[in-house]
């Protein structure tokens, strides 16, 4: 399912933006508070407000553990980004790292390793800040 220029649908392989940003927020990359802004970003986006009612759901969920358990209410299924491979899942935990400086970090990365990581695939944090570029002053 599209919804304006997200790809956000749970059935079929027509999510990779919502399984993209669910990465994300497993990841730790962003908050629950910047996972719902993102869905406001959707819908702000969206003709019409055209948008799938899991995105509203996900939008009464607050804490994160809520939105990756099995709910027929609000998703079957975890949508699969096709983009995030193994080489691309080190380089988001590079972004993480510097995302989250103020946290502690999901894994034990050095700052030269993540940068080698993001060094040698830029192309994560390009989709990222293109999903979220209300995040851009986060890592200026």
């Amino acid at each position: 399912m599209m919804a304006g220029p997200f790809k956000i649908g749970v059935e079929d392989d027509t999510g990779a933006d919502l399984g993209f940003v669910l990465s994300c927020l497993a990841l730790g990359m962003i908050t629950m508070q910047e996972f719902h802004q993102w869905i406001r970003h959707v819908i702000a986006q969206s003709p019409g407000g055209d948008v799938p009612p899991h995105l509203d759901a996900l939008l009464a969920l607050q804490k994160p553990a809520s939105v990756f358990r099995p709910n027929e209410a609000v998703m079957r299924r975890i949508p699969h980004d096709p983009f995030i491979t193994d080489e691309r899942f080190d380089a988001m935990l590079g972004l993480q790292y510097f995302l989250r400086r103020d946290k502690t970090q999901a894994v034990d990365m050095t700052q030269a390793e993540a940068e080698g990581a993001l060094r040698t695939h830029p192309e994560v944090a390009d989709r990222f800040f293109a999903l979220f570029p209300f995040l851009m002053e986060k890592v200026a």
